[in-house]
C-alpha cells in the first residue's frame, strides 16, 4: 500500500504511529472476531454509475463523509438534535459522554473497513454527536409513550412540505452503506446517559425494528425476538436480515442462466428480420411490433449514453408485456422474497409486493451493496433485482405489475419505475438463487411452448434463413442491371439483340 495515500501530513502520519502503538498494547488489545469489519466503502464498480445513491447529500454520520464541506450546512442541526437529546437524560456532561465513548475508541475502528486518519478524541466527538442525532431521528419510529423526547429532527423547518423534504432527504442519508453507525455504540449511549443499563436493551430495539418496517420496500420477518436487534451490526445490516430470508440450500455461479433466448429482452440484437413480411402474419403483429420498438430504444439507450461502470447482461426471461400476452396471470403474495415462484398449471407467476417511494431505490442499492460487501453465500436481493430488471422493460410492464398490486407505486410515473429497475442492474454481477431460477425455468418453458412463439420461432428459423439468401440474390441481379445499363450507355445494344430502336 502506497504510504502517501494514507498520510497527507506529518501529523496524519503521527496520528496513525500512535494508533498502531496502542493498538500494540495488551490494555487496547481487541479480537476481530468480536467486532468483524461491517461499514464498507462502497465499491467503484456500484457507485460510478449513480454516485449519488451511495453518497449523503445531507448528513454526514460517522467518519467516512464526516468532514465533507458540502454536509458542514446541516452540523448545527445535528448538535441542536444532539444538545437536546443529552439535556432529556440530565445525568451527565456532554464532554463526560465523548470521555466514556473515547474508552471504547479501537472497537468503534475496528467496525470501519478504511483506515480512519482521525485521533481517538476527535472519533469520540464525532461518534457523540452523530449518535444521539440518530437516536433523536430513529426516535419518531416508536410510540410516543417510549419515546425519548417530543421534539422531532426536522422540527427546525416550519413549513410542512420543507419537513417533509428534509425527512426524507436524511432518511436516503441514513440507509447508506458508508453512512452507518455501530448498534453497540448507540447502546453504549443509552446506558452511560442512564442510570438503568437495561435502557439500551429496552428502548433501541424498538426504535431500529421501527424504522425498518417504516423504510423497507419489501415485507420483513415478523419473528424476529427483539433481543436479536443486538446480533447485527448496524441499521442497514438489521434491515438486510430482515428483508433477505436465510435460505437452506444455495446455488450460485457467476456466469450461468437458465432458459430460452428472450423474445423482448435486450440481449436480443437481431433486427434484420423481414418485419413488413412478418407484422402482416395473424396473431404475430402484436409480438413483432413490441420487440422491433424495443430494440431500436434499446440500442439507441445504449449508444447515447455514457456507461461508467460495467453492464451486466440482462436476465433471460420475457417482459411482463409479452408474458401477459402469452396467457401469463401476474399474483400478488403476502410474503416475503421466498414467495416467488411460476405455477405451470394455473399460469401463474406469484411474485411479493414491493413498496416504491422517493428512497427506494436508494435503498435497494445500498441493500445490494452491503449483500456483495458481506460476500454473502447466495446474492438473493442481487437476484431479486436481476428478475425485476428482466421482466420491466418499459413504463407498460411497471403499468401492469401496479394494476395488479404487485407494485405500490408512490412515483411519478409508471416510467420511473421501468427505469429505476432498469439502471440498477449495471453494475451488479448476475447470480444465481434456486428458487428464483425456478420461477424463472418454469415462465421461460411455457412461454416459449406458446403456439404465438413457436410460430414466431419457426418464422425466425426458415423464412430469415431464406430472406438473407433472397437479399444476396437481389444485389447480385441489381449489380449486373446496373452492369448493363452502363454498358448500353456506351455501346449500342440494340445491334446485338437484332432489334430497332
Amino acid at each position: 500500500m502506497d504510504l502517501n495515500s494514507i498520510f497527507e501530513s506529518s501529523s496524519s502520519e503521527r496520528r496513525w504511529i500512535n494508533q498502531i502503538s496502542k493498538m500494540l498494547e495488551k490494555e487496547v488489545r481487541i479480537d476481530i472476531n468480536d467486532v468483524p469489519v461491517s461499514i464498507f466503502r462502497v465499491p467503484t464498480t456500484l457507485s460510478s454509475f449513480k454516485p449519488e445513491a451511495y453518497t449523503p447529500q445531507l448528513i454526514g454520520l460517522g467518519p467516512y463523509h464526516r468532514f465533507r464541506p458540502e454536509l458542514y450546512e446541516m452540523e448545527r442541526y445535528k448538535i441542536a438534535a444532539a444538545s437536546r437529546v443529552q439535556n432529556q437524560f440530565q445525568s451527565l456532561e456532554f464532554k463526560q459522554l465523548v470521555d466514556k465513548l473515547n474508552e471504547i475508541e479501537y472497537k468503534v475502528r475496528a467496525s470501519y473497513h478504511k483506515y480512519l486518519d482521525i485521533d481517538g478524541e476527535t472519533l469520540a466527538w464525532i461518534m457523540a454527536i452523530d449518535g444521539l442525532f440518530l437516536l433523536d431521528f430513529l426516535n419518531s419510529y416508536v410510540n410516543k409513550k417510549d419515546s425519548l423526547s417530543s421534539l422531532s429532527t426536522t422540527a427546525f423547518l416550519v413549513d410542512g412540505s420543507g419537513k417533509k423534504l428534509a425527512n426524507d432527504a436524511i432518511l436516503g442519508d441514513i440507509v447508506m452503506l458508508e453512512n452507518q453507525m455501530p448498534i453497540f455504540l448507540l447502546s453504549e449511549i443509552l446506558t452511560i446517559q442512564s442510570s438503568s443499563p437495561d435502557l439500551g436493551k429496552n428502548l433501541l430495539p424498538p426504535m431500529l425494528m421501527g424504522f425498518c418496517k417504516a423504510v423497507s420496500p419489501l415485507k420483513l420477518k415478523e419473528d424476529l425476538p427483539l433481543s436479536q436487534v443486538f446480533d447485527h451490526a448496524h441499521l442497514l445490516d438489521l434491515l438486510y436480515h430482515l428483508t433477505v430470508p436465510k435460505l437452506e440450500e444455495h446455488h450460485e455461479t457467476d456466469n450461468g442462466e437458465k432458459g430460452g433466448a428472450s423474445l423482448g429482452g435486450k440481449t436480443s440484437t437481431d433486427s434484420g428480420l423481414p418485419w413488413k413480411f412478418i407484422t402482416s402474419l395473424p396473431g404475430i403483429s402484436n409480438f413483432t411490433s413490441k420487440a422491433k420498438e424495443n430494440i431500436k430504444r434499446d440500442r439507441e439507450n445504449l449508444s447515447g449514453q455514457e456507461m461508467k461502470g460495467p453492464l451486466v447482461e440482462e436476465i433471460m426471461i420475457p417482459s411482463v408485456s409479452y408474458l401477459f400476452d402469452a396467457g401469463v396471470q401476474f399474483y400478488p403474495t403476502a410474503g416475503d422474497i421466498t414467495t416467488i415462484k411460476f405455477d405451470q398449471k394455473t399460469k401463474t407467476f406469484y411474485l411479493p409486493v414491493i413498496t416504491l417511494n422517493v428512497n427506494s431505490e436508494v435503498i435497494m442499492r445500498n441493500l445490494v451493496a452491503y449483500e456483495a460487501s458481506i460476500a454473502s453465500e447466495s446474492l438473493v436481493l442481487a437476484r431479486y433485482t436481476e428478475l425485476l430488471n428482466g421482466i420491466i422493460d418499459t413504463d407498460e410492464d411497471a403499468k401492469l405489475l401496479r394494476e395488479k398490486k404487485i407494485i405500490i407505486n408512490s412515483l411519478k410515473s409508471d416510467a420511473e419505475v421501468a427505469e429505476l429497475f432498469n439502471g440498477m442492474s449495471k453494475s451488479v454481477r448476475l447470480t444465481n438463487v434456486s428458487f428464483i431460477d425456478e420461477a424463472i425455468d418454469g415462465v421461460n418453458k411455457y412461454f416459449y411452448n406458446t403456439k404465438k412463439v413457436r410460430t414466431y420461432n419457426r418464422m425466425k428459423k426458415y423464412v430469415y434463413s431464406s430472406w438473407k439468401i433472397l437479399t444476396l440474390i437481389a444485389v447480385v441481379m441489381l449489380i449486373v442491371l446496373m452492369s448493363l445499363e452502363s454498358f448500353c450507355s456506351v455501346y449500342d445494344c440494340t445491334r446485338f439483340y437484332g432489334t430497332s430502336s
